[in-house]
């Protein structure tokens, strides 16, 4: 947040205005779906076709990686390549992350989302 001298015009205020980027989630997402299409069998790209199996991989990956985020102004572009970011050390250990993830979705059984939820009648 920017914070500026009281005798600012609005209209300078509105040009001044950040915005508030979190890099890191689209990198984890990149990495994710790089490691993802190396995938081997046809059964592990099957497995992670599911986006709530592919959302519990990123929620695995991101849980273990410390938020980045980046500020622009909104006069600027969009960040083109989020990755160069980061360290190739940090890319090596955000795919390390990446294979623990999948190693552990693919030895416990994924069950499916219900599609509609229903009240419980457990208190009458």
């Amino acid at each position: 947040m920017t914070w500026l001298p009281i005798h600012k015009k609005a209209s300078e205020i509105l040009t001044m205005a950040n915005t508030l980027i979190n890099i890191t989630l689209p990198v984890v997402n990149e990495i994710i779906d790089d490691v993802l299409a190396a995938g081997q069998s046809a059964s592990y790209r099957e497995t992670f076709a599911s986006s709530d199996v592919r959302d519990r991989l990123a929620t695995f990956v991101l849980s273990r990686l410390p938020a980045r985020y980046m500020t622009i102004s909104d006069s600027e572009y969009a960040l083109e390549y989020p990755r160069n970011c980061y360290s190739a050390e940090q890319h090596r250990h955000i795919r390390q992350l990446v294979d623990q993830g999948i190693q552990k979705l693919l030895a416990r059984p994924v069950t499916p989302t219900p599609e509609t939820l229903f009240p419980s009648t457990w208190f009458g």
